[in-house]
């Protein structure tokens, strides 16, 4: 098949909901077109005058419109097909979702069953996961309301095929949408507000709480009286922190210092702790091991199961970014000392272990790539790839017209990428992971 200049334009005129280039094939194609429209311009230009300044005049003009035509299609991408490679990923799809006048995309949630792409107003757009092609745009929330997150959960409905519903965190009220149209069918007010980002488990969303809980809302019927006081010796300090989830378990922090681990299915509480100052940052878990960066100046790893102390590592300065597990190492960033990686659990070296620190790196560690934590910064639209074992500088690269990105959580080692304007990517990856297994992402 040639790809003519004429198919070129009505690609990149087109306001079709699904862009579905690939990287390679739009080289070939590109190189292709550019050959063949050179070429006939070359012949037709000899044939005409007999000389080779024409021919060559003509076949600088018409690689001169190929290459305007494919600059054309690549700036409907928020990530062109090379700034993906970049990130070992390909475009899987480009969707675009409808925006009112003014309005703009402020939160893009993803799942194995639906991308959902909220804006300004609160109507949310579902898109399908595999395909890119938009079902339904609907209202997911009073305009006023402010939402925390969104997200599917199973349900058992009366008939086989309502067996999905979608949740939605207001700052003061919880809502419940149909999965196949968005209708909404159930709005609840909550007993303990909401205090941090929420983060589903199974059926239930789990956050912290004005009033110094860890909470569980049941998506199903938006009860929330499921939850753990943190630090009731403190006068149920807030926790402004969203709590940590993995291997079935909870950890969430106050802001009086006050640690606890819950377990994640039934809430029932396995070790307390209290640290000399409050946690304003998230937790990471990894491996058994938990980690917690307090404002008492020190970075604590403790093993998850018992609560034990393996090490704790002191600064200079009051801890306020959340630690990032990645490889064999966790990452954390101090003020004044910048980047610093340190064993996850290393033997018999209470005061932890650095493996290297480098100068602060722009960002927020949002997953890993081929042995090196990729940072995220929205102020400069760069990525950082930073090698796990020395610290160096990988690469950057720049992604001008993306508003966030994130770890894929359909397929390890992909992205979700979307840009204010209503345009939302899925990167897959060049080459997945032999073994399906959960990204690694930061806990915001």
């Amino acid at each position: 098949m040639t790809f003519t200049s004429s198919m070129i334009q009505r690609a990149s005129s087109a306001s079709a909901t699904t862009l579905s280039l690939r990287i390679s094939s739009l080289a070939a194609h590109a190189v292709a077109a550019s050959a063949v429209l050179a070429g006939a311009m070359a012949a037709t230009a000899i044939a005409a005058d007999g000389t080779q300044q024409t021919a060559d005049n003509g076949a600088a003009a018409a690689k001169a419109r190929v290459a305007a035509d494919v600059a054309k299609v690549l700036e409907q991408y928020i990530i062109a097909p090379q700034a993906a490679s970049d990130l070992g990923c390909r475009v899987k799809w480009q969707a675009t979702v409808p925006l009112a006048q003014g309005q703009t995309v402020k939160m893009v949630a993803s799942s194995s069953t639906a991308v959902l792409a909220l804006d300004s107003r609160n109507q949310a757009s579902l898109i399908r996961p595999e395909t890119g092609d938009r079902a339904w745009t609907a209202s997911a929330a009073d305009p006023i309301d402010h939402v925390l997150a969104l997200g599917v959960f199973p349900y058992v409905g009366r008939s086989e095929s309502d067996n999905m519903r979608i949740g939605v965190v207001a700052d003061t009220v919880y809502y419940t949408i149909g999965f196949d149209g968005g209708a909404t069918l159930g709005r609840t007010r909550y007993h303990h507000v909401p205090n941090t980002t929420p983060h589903m488990f199974g059926r239930w969303f789990i956050y912290g709480t004005r009033s110094g809980q860890v909470s569980w809302l049941d998506c199903a019927t938006g009860s929330d009286l499921k939850c753990h006081t943190v630090d009731a010796l403190h006068g149920k300090a807030p926790v402004i922190a969203a709590p940590a989830i993995g291997e079935d378990t909870v950890v969430g922090a106050s802001s009086a210092g006050g640690v606890v681990s819950l377990d994640a299915k039934t809430g029932g509480l396995n070790w307390t702790k209290e640290l000399l100052a409050g946690v304003s940052a998230s937790p990471a878990i990894a491996k058994g091991v938990v980690f917690i960066a307090s404002e008492d100046q020190y970075l604590y790893a403790f093993d998850l199961r018992t609560g034990a102390t393996l090490w704790k590592y002191f600064t200079q300065t009051a801890l306020r970014s959340s630690p990032f597990a990645a490889g064999d190492v966790v990452l954390q960033d101090v003020p004044g000392e910048g980047l610093v990686a340190l064993t996850q659990n290393p033997e018999a070296q209470p005061g932890g272990e650095v493996r290297w620190r480098r100068a602060h790196v722009a960002g927020s560690p949002i997953g890993v790539l081929d042995g090196a934590a990729m940072f995220w910064c929205p102020v400069g639209h760069v990525v950082t790839l930073v090698d796990l074992k020395k610290g160096d500088i990988v690469r950057t690269v720049s992604l001008p017209s993306v508003t966030s990105i994130e770890a894929d959580t359909i397929e390890a080692g992909g992205f979700i990428a979307w840009s204010s304007d209503g345009r939302v990517e899925r990167l897959a990856p060049m080459n997945p992971p032999a073994a399906a297994a959960a990204p690694a992402v930061a806990t915001k």
